[in-house]
């Protein structure tokens, strides 16, 4: 009996530390500059850390949807700067961007 549980608890410390990766903070960088970081740092960062936006991944029509709700709640941003925002986003921190960035590190590792 003690035999298993304690294999179980090692089993179990193992596999939570093998998964701290998948909690590590993928946004160690600064996130890419542009006119929509501009933008973002200008009329987000009030309300949002701006960690808590470029560690996100979304298609580009859930970044739309994201955007169509921050103007629903009031973002003081023009219609032409929501989109420059929006393209930002989808560019940089789409999950696209996300699943090359994945295939690009294996295809170097090996």
């Amino acid at each position: 009996m003690f035999r298993s549980t304690t294999r179980a608890h090692l089993a179990m410390f193992v596999s939570l530390f093998a998964s701290v990766p998948l909690w590590a903070d993928p946004a160690t960088s600064e996130p890419p500059a542009g006119e929509g970081l501009e933008l973002i740092q200008r009329s987000c960062i009030s309300c949002h850390d701006i960690y808590m936006i470029t560690t996100r991944r979304k298609t580009p029509q859930q970044w739309a949807e994201v955007m169509d709700l921050m103007a629903a709640r009031g973002a003081e941003v023009t219609p032409e700067e929501m989109q420059i925002i929006e393209e930002y986003l989808s560019q940089n921190f789409s999950t696209a961007t996300a699943q090359s960035a994945a295939t690009n590190d294996s295809a170097t590792k090996q």
